[in-house]
């Protein structure tokens, strides 16, 4: 029996096809050997072939050179191990093989789970095998034991956390400066400015009482726009997303689970152009408003929004997807429409674990904007509560399918329009209910909308009551 156990261990966890696929494409994509290079070692490889490579590699990337087949082939013939790794046709069938994927963070955390693995195995065999030979001193190999395990915790997590004294000497700020540096500056704004100095921190809406409410759109923070179907939770979303990228030149990304890229486009154009959704779609446009929209698609032109229109992903995908569009184009907001439209992992299934599901989902997703130090502006959907409720007005129970929502997202907002229940009660307006704000206060802000451009704006209260003499407040979201 115990050789039988002994055999079952020396098959030690590996995956060929992931080591094969990490080091194709860091044969074949830059931005790929600087993800892997940075996050794994040698030993991680668990085919000597496949260690050399990478070796080969990673000093390529050290000393800043580029790698392709051709260079690492040079390097391996001059380190005379060009045969050991299977030739010039064995590097060829790796930059081959990483064609068929793009997800290679999922296959670095693939290869470091292995390499976990066998060290744990490896370990546990030494462990048992000082423990057959009966040790005089008990207790000290069983420390040896536990610093076995520790040392391959610590190759895993590395950091230990952060002590206050370095945020506060700005060694580890994310400003960089002195916390009272900072401070100082905060305070000579204020004074050359006073009043109109920039009251919040965070990325701006373009909505300026929403701004000063919720301090912007923060860092890592985790944002939830909720409505029921037909309030424009998509306009208002994307109306932020225009302010973000047009009037402060910042790339938004965009995952779209609903519409496709082609008609937020046509939404986008609508709204910059404040041309009728369906005279661009006929054609009936006259001179003034054909030239509107040629000015809207030449500015949107200079603009870099990424949009993911990809239908049913699954919240992993999603993460791999806004890691890359981090990487590639350095999003400073990332906008998903919306939440319930994704699923979750394959672990749940069947209508009685949607609550979970969903709940993991919101979980990732906080989790996501605290990794890449963005904000996540994520739409959602309310139950049907809100229809049978007197005055219609959406609260924090109404997050559709889980409570989970309310406690991982940071700003909860609802987007409530009168009008679409009665034509008659307040037309032309919208209401922004802040029902939850982790660092600032809660309440509500009107907003002015155009139905026919899809499109949002600060509201200018007039002695009249009425948005004839609003239009001011539009131009800050039209060309």
């Amino acid at each position: 029996m115990s050789e039988e156990k002994k055999a079952k261990v020396k098959i030690a966890p590996n995956s060929k096809e992931s080591e094969m696929m990490v080091l194709g494409c860091m044969l074949t994509k830059v931005n790929s050997l600087n993800v892997a290079a940075d996050a794994l070692q040698a030993k991680d490889f668990y085919y000597g072939e496949h260690q050399i490579i990478f070796d080969v590699l990673k000093a390529l990337f050290k000393s800043d050179k580029p790698a392709d087949i051709h260079l690492v082939a040079e390097e391996l013939k001059r380190l005379e191990k060009l045969d050991d790794v299977g030739g010039v046709g064995y590097l060829t069938t790796l930059a081959q093989y990483a064609g068929t994927s793009a997800y290679i963070e999922e296959y670095v955390e693939l290869i470091k789970n292995k390499a976990i693995l066998r060290r744990m195995i490896y370990a546990s065999q030494e462990i048992e095998k000082v423990a057959l030979e009966e040790p005089g001193d008990v207790h000290g190999a069983l420390d040896d034991a536990q610093a076995a395990f520790f040392a391959i915790s610590q190759t895993t997590n590395t950091s230990v956390g952060t002590q206050i004294k370095e945020i506060l000497s700005g060694a580890k700020a994310e400003s960089g400066l002195p916390y009272l540096k900072e401070l100082e500056d905060r305070q000579e704004t204020y004074l050359e400015k006073g009043e109109d100095a920039l009251a919040f921190t965070g990325v701006p809406t373009g909505f300026a009482d929403l701004d000063k409410m919720i301090n912007g759109l923060a860092p890592s923070n985790f944002i939830i726009l909720a409505g029921r179907p037909g309030m424009g939770k998509t306009a208002l979303a994307l109306n932020i997303a225009e302010h973000v990228s047009f009037k402060h030149q910042m790339p938004v990304g965009i995952f779209s689970l609903e519409m496709s890229a082609e008609q937020l486009l046509h939404r986008m154009i609508c709204s910059q152009s404040e041309v009728e959704s369906a005279k661009i779609q006929t054609g009936s446009l006259n001179g003034s408003e054909y030239q509107r929209v040629v000015g809207a698609v030449n500015k949107m032109q200079e603009i870099k929004m990424i949009i993911d229109d990809q239908p049913g992903l699954k919240i992993t995908d999603l993460r791999a997807r806004a890691r890359r569009m981090k990487e590639a184009h350095d999003i400073q907001l990332l906008v998903i429409d919306y939440l319930q439209l994704l699923s979750g992992s394959s672990h749940f299934s069947g209508r009685d674990n949607r609550q979970g599901e969903i709940s993991e989902i919101s979980r990732m997703l906080k989790t996501l904007a605290r990794e890449l130090n963005i904000p996540i502006l994520c739409g959602s959907q309310l139950s049907r509560k809100v229809e049978e409720r007197t005055g219609h007005r959406p609260m924090m129970s109404d997050l559709r399918e889980s409570g989970a929502i309310e406690q991982d997202a940071d700003i909860v907002m609802f987007l409530l329009r009168r009008e679409y229940y009665d034509p008659y009660d307040k037309p032309g307006l919208a209401e922004v209910i802040v029902g939850k704000n982790r660092h600032g206060k809660v309440g509500s802000i009107d907003v002015a909308y155009r139905k026919e451009f899809a499109q949002f704006a600060n509201y200018t209260p007039t002695d009249e009551g009425s948005l004839e003499d609003n239009s001011e407040a539009f131009e800050a979201f039209s060309p």
